[in-house]
């Protein structure tokens, strides 16, 4: 067979908003990632790609899907998003309903021209697959966790591949991670927002396939760790702490070039140099 060799990138929580600069960072950091070289083949992102469409009004979060794409559109290369707490529309909204125009991830759908919110596609000899760790939890509320249906389906995309083809999962939510003990500490049990709730039925699916890597967002910190074989990176964050300066005075505003050789996986995390405008 022939050796696969190729790069991708993956960007995660950019929180796009109109204040604090975010419009110029965010055309910054496509600048950066066009600039890259070699080019990537393709880039996935991790979710919350706005910085908050779940309690405004519907101008607000259109505008800010609206600045999303003014960035994203001038990538050179493919684009497969995935869906974050914060792209839903209306959630936690007074008036929360689901006759509300664009509710929930129609908006994200509509606005992004994908029509699924949990996909899978191959590029050379890899297989990609996105999940969608969101569930509305009504009235105005979410958790994070995978649901029956897209169980069923993972189980069904896997068993199409098979056990020997490299697989990259990618969630918006963790589904394995260590942050909660050194942000909240050891003897604070983690939320069912920091950790998809259902996260060991999920790993139990594909335990036996050969996943090389999960890639993760939500916490905004740069993180990887290692179980039963499977490599679980989390991405950092393209706003690092809320376009406020680097994640927990640490983690810089950047995101993740992968470069895949064979059924190698090697990851690099890229600040494109972004200063915060707090003042």
């Amino acid at each position: 067979m022939k050796r696969s060799r190729f790069r991708f990138v993956h960007l995660s929580d950019t929180h796009i908003q109109p204040e604090l600069g975010a419009p110029q960072a965010w055309q910054k950091a496509i600048r950066s990632i066009n600039a890259l070289q070699p080019s990537p083949a393709f880039v996935t992102t991790g979710g919350d790609l706005v910085m908050d469409a779940q309690a405004v009004d519907r101008a607000r979060a259109i505008l800010q899907f609206r600045l999303f794409r003014e960035g994203i559109d001038r990538l050179r290369v493919p684009v497969y998003h995935t869906f974050g707490n914060r792209d839903a529309y209306g959630w936690r909204r007074d008036d929360a309903a689901d006759n509300l125009p664009g509710f929930g991830k129609q908006m994200f759908q509509r606005m992004l021209g994908q029509r699924e919110t949990y996909l899978s596609f191959d590029y050379l000899h890899w297989h990609f697959v996105i999940l969608d760790s969101i569930r509305y939890n009504p009235p105005a509320d979410w958790v994070a966790e995978i649901d029956e249906q897209q169980l069923e389906w993972l189980s069904r995309d896997l068993a199409r591949v098979g056990k020997q083809r490299p697989i990259v999962l990618i969630t918006h939510v963790p589904l394995f991670t260590i942050f909660p003990q050194y942000d909240a500490g050891t003897t604070v049990a983690p939320s069912e927002k920091i950790i998809v709730r259902n996260a060991k039925e999920v790993r139990s699916l594909y335990k036996d396939y050969n996943v090389r890597a999960v890639l993760q967002g939500h916490t905004h910190v740069v993180e990887e760790c290692t179980y039963t074989g499977t490599r679980y990176i989390t991405s950092g964050a393209v706003c690092g702490e809320w376009w406020r300066g680097p994640r927990s005075g640490v983690h810089p505003e950047g995101f993740v070039v992968l470069d895949c050789d064979g059924e190698d996986l090697k990851w690099q995390y890229v600040s494109y140099g972004w200063k915060a405008q707090t003042g």
